[in-house]
């Protein structure tokens, strides 16, 4: 009988450590790898400056009233309203035969007292006049020059000059009617620049800053957008919905912009801190409400899970207030395939 070839177990390792290591070299590179392919990219410096809308009117910048100083019949108005004004300008008179003739009379009377004093001063010089007489023509004097400057005053009252540049807003008086004392006849508004007034909160009105930019636009005119700046803030509170004023500087050469119309304003505020950003899908927040991103570790082949603090959302991505560092790379494609401590391969960076 013939006897059996038999192996021994050495050979048996021998031949099993061949078959596998052919088993592997028929294996396609990376056909095991059970890392998970990824998309990184570089923690962003994000610009923090943003925009708060309000909506506002429009108001003049200055507004001053006229009106005549003594009682008469109007009879001339040389003014309408929107009729642009200039300081010194002529815009109404009343019929001032009554304060001319007032004022010749004056200055007959001061005339009449300066020549009596003329005369008596020479019999006082001469010491043939007392004294007390020479008083009592001085204190005549006195009386008639101011009265002469009361009646001067009277008849220049009769007529109505601009006292500002600006624009008629509103007109009262027409020829004819009587005007009186202490009341308007006549309103300049000043538009150039005009006012764009807004109303900001309690909350905000802190940040906010004399001289602080902003963008405005006002429906009624069209689709042109105003670059102004921010010229008063209200220092008293409106008792009911606890907002400041705060009054917004608009060149306004071609006085297109009126008194009244409704406006969207867009004020400007400036970050304080610099600030990090990463794009929104990279943010995944938790059952728990927590925001957290992945980020890649030194050796670029595990992701590591960091809690962030979110802050305003940007145009390009989401601020970052706290979590990140200037040199984290943010898992940005794949990131919801993954937990902490995965293995990841970086596709694309």
């Amino acid at each position: 009988m013939k006897k059996l070839f038999q192996f021994k177990p050495v050979t048996l390792m021998f031949m099993a450590m061949m078959a596998l290591s052919a088993c592997q070299e028929a294996t396609k590179p990376g056909e095991n790898d059970k890392s998970i392919r990824v998309k990184v990219l570089p923690v962003q410096t994000a610009n923090a400056d943003f925009d708060i809308k309000y909506s506002g009117t429009i108001e003049e910048s200055g507004n001053v009233t006229l009106n005549f100083g003594v009682v008469g019949i109007v009879s001339r108005v040389l003014v309408n309203e929107g009729d642009p004004v200039k300081k010194g300008q002529l815009l109404a008179e009343m019929n001032s035969d009554t304060y001319q003739y007032a004022y010749d009379m004056a200055l007959s009377r001061q005339k009449q007292a300066e020549d009596a004093y003329k005369r008596l001063k020479i019999m006082f010089d001469n010491k043939n006049l007392p004294e007390i007489k020479l008083i009592e023509v001085e204190t005549k004097l006195q009386e008639a020059r101011s009265l002469a400057s009361i009646a001067k005053k009277n008849l220049t009252d009769c007529r109505l000059y601009a006292t500002a540049d600006g624009v008629v807003g509103r007109r009262t008086i027409e020829p004819g009617m009587n005007a009186m004392p202490d009341v308007t006849v006549l309103n300049i508004v000043q538009i150039d620049p005009i006012y764009a007034k807004v109303s900001v909160s309690e909350n905000e009105i802190s940040q906010t800053r004399i001289g602080d930019q902003a963008t405005i636009d006002i429906p009624a005119i069209g689709p042109t957008t105003y670059h102004a700046t921010v010229k008063e803030i209200g220092v008293m509170a409106d008792p009911l919905a606890h907002t400041y004023k705060v009054k917004i500087a608009i060149p306004n050469p071609e006085l297109q912009i009126k008194p009244g119309m409704i406006c969207n304003v867009s004020l400007l505020r400036k970050s304080t801190r610099p600030s990090l950003m990463v794009p929104s899908q990279a943010v995944i927040i938790d059952t728990g409400g927590k925001s957290f991103v992945y980020t890649v570790d030194h050796s670029g082949k595990k992701a590591v899970k960091k809690f962030v603090t979110p802050g305003k959302l940007l145009a390009e991505g989401i601020e970052i207030l706290s979590g990140l560092e200037k040199e984290d790379r943010i898992i940005v494609s794949g990131q919801h395939k993954i937990s902490d401590a995965s293995a990841i391969r970086i596709e694309e960076e």
